[in-house]
């Protein structure tokens, strides 16, 4: 009875009829067309605990795989969402888009047009400069007091130039001086040198 229970209501006639009177199999049993739904529902809620998470870009890789099992618009505005919280606003756009035109009386409609709007506004308007460390504050324009700073010594490349060849003169002179010139003294065997 509590099997019974469980079944949806237009599955329960079904199940206690048994097969049917004109010799075809009878149909699928619910938990058989289920696994894809139960698959779903896993990847969803691991997309949800992702964001939840901030890890955007797995959470976008968990709501893909639904949207891939089962095309729902929904996915996308989550998709969207978590483009968004990445700061990619062009991908998030395209998915906002993509949701708005799945569905048309969506839940998230009003929230999903207020985030085009305001995504197109902040692609529109060019970047402000600002301080570095500084939120929100102005800072000096492209000339204004963008002096080019003077490279330190140890990065030019004469001076590296320059230590090269004093080691090259270095090393031959070196080597020159080893050389001795003195005669070899002679022996028994000769006046002839042996290394």
């Amino acid at each position: 009875m509590l099997a019974l229970a469980l079944l949806p209501a237009g599955r329960v006639e079904a199940a206690t009829l048994g097969p049917p009177a004109d010799g075809q199999p009878a149909p699928a049993p619910a938990a058989a067309a289920k696994p894809a739904d139960v698959e779903v529902d896993e990847h969803v809620a691991q997309g949800h605990r992702l964001y939840q998470l901030g890890r955007y870009q797995e959470a976008i890789a968990e709501y893909r795989r639904a949207y891939e099992l089962r095309a729902e618009p929904q996915f996308l505005f989550q998709i969207a969402e978590s483009y968004r919280q990445l700061g990619a606003s062009e991908q998030a756009l395209f998915y906002y888009d993509r949701y708005l035109a799945g569905a048309p009386t969506g839940a998230d409609r009003d929230t999903a047009e207020e985030r085009v709007t305001e995504l197109e506004s902040l692609r529109a308007r060019p970047p402000s400069p600002t301080t570095p460390g500084l939120v929100g504050t102005p800072g000096p324009g492209p000339t204004e007091g963008a002096k080019k700073q003077p490279k330190p010594l140890w990065r030019r490349w004469w001076l590296w130039t320059a230590i090269g060849v004093a080691v090259a003169a270095g090393a031959t002179a070196a080597a020159l001086s080893g050389r001795s010139e003195t005669p070899v003294p002679s022996t028994a065997l000769g006046n002839k040198g042996f290394f």
